[in-house]
């Protein structure tokens, strides 16, 4: 019995969405009739919009081509009343396009709504996954404009807003990457950005903490280019505590307490955190690659007594911590400084792009340079970075080179001539095909890849590939 109630249930309440309805356009000035097959015109007021453009009763509505609408998933005559109502209806300040079925055939109807745009059109923010479905495409830009002006109105309260994500890597007792952030020899320096709703109105930010180590007071003229912000790197954790991390993750979490003035307000106050996050030991995940500090140019290779100038690009503007100095540095084989060549301009901010400098090297002997950045941090400590070579040669060092450069080429030529002397497929076996290379006197090493024969010609610096296609 509760089983046919049930069925008679649904039944009914299909036969009500199947039956005929009409809906009214009042803002365009006509009417529609819809049966489930199709979608007619039934009445046209005169000198409305619709009449304007063209649309008479009898015309059956096929389509709406323009605007878009993420509600309309099925044809007109599917929908219910509400959605065919919101589909065959202008919006304010916008056009509706029509596909239609007339007498004399096909046409398309462009219907220009009268209605202006509100003033306020998005009065309750914000809106649900739903509502936001039936926005035209114009209706979603101008939504999207109000939800930025909304966070922008938000952020005008007297509160900060810090944004901050670092996390560690340390592998074997060392430290090895820093992604938001950066390390001195002595402390690690979470990067943070710190937000102010005062605009011009902003008169100072104090930063501190409980322990007394972080005391800072930032003024306006402190704030990045775009005037709202702040960039910090304060000292928050020694690097010895970090290095002490056991688990594969450990976290390390440090408070802050802001104190934020404001013309006009009274001061706001409220403690942040600062979390840090220490991959120990964590093989699976590995830092970000960094900018490195120092990047040589041209020349690529001297010859002994050449005395043109070494272009290089200087970045240790953008290390985390800013230093205090920067000098241009050569080091000995053991990566001792062997002699400081140049100061080095650390730029304005962060964000510019590498600094041009350039260097005449010692070059009255044959040997490798070894050029490295020597940073000064506030905590007193110094940091040298990777060496970056540059060989000084003799002619006859070049010759050489060039002699051995064309054996390896010959050798190479000579491999791939016997292979294929050898094998009219050489990936048909793959196992026989490398027993053979791997006792091939040209070879020094080979392997094999994914549909790719990997092969080391004695000599070379690296490895060649032989592609064998898909099959």
């Amino acid at each position: 019995m509760f089983l046919a109630s049930l069925l008679s249930v649904f039944t009914g309440a299909w036969l009500f969405a199947a039956a005929p309805f009409t809906v009214t356009m009042k803002s365009a000035g006509y009417s529609a009739r819809s049966d489930g097959k199709t979608v007619t015109v039934t009445r046209v007021v005169p000198k409305s919009v619709a009449a304007e453009a063209g649309l008479e009763k009898g015309m059956k509505v096929t389509g709406v081509p323009q605007p878009f609408r993420a509600f309309i998933k099925v044809p007109l005559p599917q929908l219910g009343a509400t959605d065919l109502q919101d589909a065959l209806t202008p919006q304010p300040a916008e056009d509706l396009w029509l596909r239609v079925e007339t007498k004399r055939g096909p046409d398309q109807l462009i219907l220009k709504s009268r209605e202006p745009l509100p003033d306020n059109p998005f009065p309750v923010m914000p809106l649900t996954a739903a509502q936001q479905e039936r926005l035209t495409p114009l209706q979603a830009n101008r939504y999207q404009a109000r939800m930025v002006q909304s966070a922008m109105e938000a952020m005008r309260r007297p509160r900060a807003e810090l944004r901050q994500r670092t996390t560690a890597y340390v592998v074997k007792g060392r430290l090895t990457g820093i992604d938001g952030g950066g390390a001195t020899p002595l402390w690690l320096h979470p990067s943070m950005e710190l937000r102010t709703p005062c605009g011009d109105r902003l008169e100072k930010v104090e930063l501190s903490s409980a322990t007394g180590d972080v005391n800072l007071t930032l003024r306006p003229g402190d704030a990045g280019a775009s005037g709202g912000s702040f960039e910090l790197a304060p000292p928050l954790w020694p690097v010895q505590q970090v290095l002490q991390c056991k688990d594969t993750a450990t976290a390390l979490e440090r408070t802050l307490h802001v104190k934020l003035s404001c013309e006009g307000l009274p001061p706001g106050e409220h403690d942040v955190s600062v979390k840090l996050t220490v991959r120990c030991d964590d093989l699976h995940s590995q830092p970000g690659p960094a900018q490195p500090p120092l990047v040589l140019e041209e020349p690529k290779d001297f010859l002994v007594g050449d005395k043109t100038p070494l272009q290089m690009k200087v970045f240790a503007h953008q290390l985390v911590p800013r230093p205090t100095e920067a000098t241009l540095v050569e080091l000995d084989a053991q990566g001792q400084v062997l002699r400081r060549l140049t100061p080095v301009p650390l730029g304005k901010n962060a964000h510019e792009p590498g600094l041009p400098l350039q260097v005449t090297l010692d070059t009255t002997a044959r040997r490798t340079a070894r050029l490295a950045l020597e940073v000064r941090f506030s905590d007193g400590s110094t940091w040298l970075s990777e060496p970056q070579t540059r060989e000084i040669r003799t002619p006859a060092q070049v010759e050489a080179l060039r002699r051995e450069a064309l054996e390896v080429n010959d050798r190479a030529t000579a491999f791939l001539e016997d292979l294929h002397d050898r094998f009219s497929a050489p990936c048909g076996d793959v196992p026989t095909t490398m027993k053979w290379i791997l006792a091939h006197p040209a070879i020094e090493a080979a392997h094999t890849g994914y549909y790719k024969l990997y092969y080391k010609v004695k000599g070379s610096s690296h490895f060649s590939v032989f592609m064998c296609g898909y099959d």
